[in-house]
């Protein structure tokens, strides 16, 4: 046999090999996917994410830590972009304002302010990725949105992001009358590790004297101590792996076994009283449904005005994957009805009575 035609039937046993591999892999994730809602399922979910060592992420995510884009808006807004600093604490941020007047506000009148603190895992993401939903807000809510860039932990590990964050958010309280806001009016909203972040800085702004009207959680990321899940449970996008190499590169290799310092994992706070009115949203399957639910219960059962949504069979990240889901569309529906209700000016007036 010539040895081009040994090199052929090499590589088609290659081939042949490869294509059964996949074919045994994606039989091997079906029972999982059996328990993701229907109308949530994606080729995307077939990514082994997995499979990843706990660090293999984290150390990637530097090659892409600031990768941030805009997608495309349905709703009418302006988006600026302005640096400023607060207490030696230098920061950027992105301001989408709504154009004339919206079911929130009175376009000459000044607007409530949300800030809104992306995901990424602490590695990853930007603002701007964040515009549809952002701009959705905004306009829904007559509402200004701040949203913060941060380090991410592999360039700066807390509390780096979290300073810059609490600069953002304590400008917006002191200074926010500058961008059209009502400084008596402001929320703070997160998702996954911005939600993480947005719970600390809540919990920071509130020990200080500086409170806000109301907090939004979306499938946050709040407890450095998650454990592997069961099941379907934290199978998809965001898994344990990836989780614990993120929490490892935030917080340093042995946050397992000291102390950690106020707000780095806001779950251990041992003491919620006196914080504001919170929405948590996550998917059943989600790998931070269990430190969701347990947060929610933490909350309520220390007084705090708490709504807990869980949508079954929904996992890490299901309104970026699949938007137009009814799930997803129920997920920010919650978000904007819960930051309404406590940002509405009559509110405020009942609460200074």
């Amino acid at each position: 046999m010539r040895v081009s035609q040994v090199l052929k039937a090499g590589a088609a046993l290659t081939g042949v090999v490869g294509v059964a591999g996949m074919a045994a892999y994606a039989l091997s994730r079906r029972p999982y996917l059996r328990e993701v809602a229907p109308g949530l399922r994606s080729p995307v979910l077939y990514l082994p994410m997995h499979l990843l060592a706990d660090a293999t992420f984290a150390r990637t995510s530097r090659f892409f830590a600031s990768i941030d884009f805009s997608r495309p808006m349905r709703h009418a807004v302006d988006v600026t972009e302005f640096s400023a600093s607060f207490d030696g604490h230098a920061f950027s941020a992105r301001v989408l304002t709504p154009r004339g007047a919206t079911a929130g506000a009175a376009a000459s009148g000044p607007r409530p302010v949300v800030v809104w603190t992306h995901g990424g895992g602490h590695l990853i993401g930007g603002p701007a990725m964040y515009d549809p939903q952002n701009a959705r807000m905004a306009a829904e809510l007559g509402a200004i949105v701040v949203a913060p860039r941060y380090h991410k932990s592999t360039q700066e590990p807390f509390p780096a992001d979290h300073d810059e964050c609490y600069a953002a958010l304590r400008w917006v309280q002191e200074h926010g009358d500058k961008l059209g806001g009502d400084t008596s009016r402001i929320a703070v909203a997160g998702d996954s590790a911005g939600g993480g972040l947005a719970a600390g800085l809540v919990q920071r702004a509130f020990d200080e004297g500086h409170p806000v009207r109301a907090l939004g959680l979306v499938y946050p990321m709040l407890d450095h101590r998650t454990t592997d899940k069961s099941g379907a449970v934290g199978q998809f996008i965001w898994t344990a792996g990836p989780n614990r190499g993120a929490w490892s590169m935030y917080l340093g290799d042995d946050h397992l076994d000291v102390d950690l310092p106020p707000y780095a994992s806001p779950a251990t706070r041992s003491d919620l009283s006196g914080l504001p009115p919170t929405w948590i949203g996550v998917g059943g399957i989600d790998l931070f449904c269990d430190e969701s639910v347990a947060f929610a219960q933490a909350l309520d059962a220390a007084g705090v005005d708490t709504t807990l949504d869980v949508w079954a069979g929904a996992y890490h990240g299901f309104d970026q994957i699949k938007p137009t889901a009814p799930q997803s569309r129920e997920l920010i529906d919650a978000l904007i009805d819960h930051l309404r209700r406590h940002l509405e000016s009559h509110v405020l007036r009942e609460v200074k009575r």
